[in-house]
């Protein structure tokens, strides 16, 4: 897989397997989280290729989740 110069921090990681954890526990591992950041990273900038006004309402869409939390 190219990662395209993206590499997830361990903070990200922490992040993502914190989540796993309650939603997805049988992969709730180190290399399960980093796989899945890089793998959304790349999802995301293809969509903007393709899609450029979809990928804005997903980031909106995100954001809105964020704050709500």
């Amino acid at each position: 897989m190219n990662m395209s110069g993206y590499i997830p921090t361990d903070e990200d990681i922490d992040r993502v397997i914190k989540d796993l954890k309650k939603n997805n526990p049988q992969n709730a591992n180190p290399k399960y989280a980093r796989e899945m950041l890089i793998r959304m990273k790349l999802m995301y900038r293809e969509l903007g290729r393709i899609d450029e006004e979809l990928l804005r309402k997903e980031l909106e869409e995100f954001k809105n989740e964020l704050e709500n939390n």
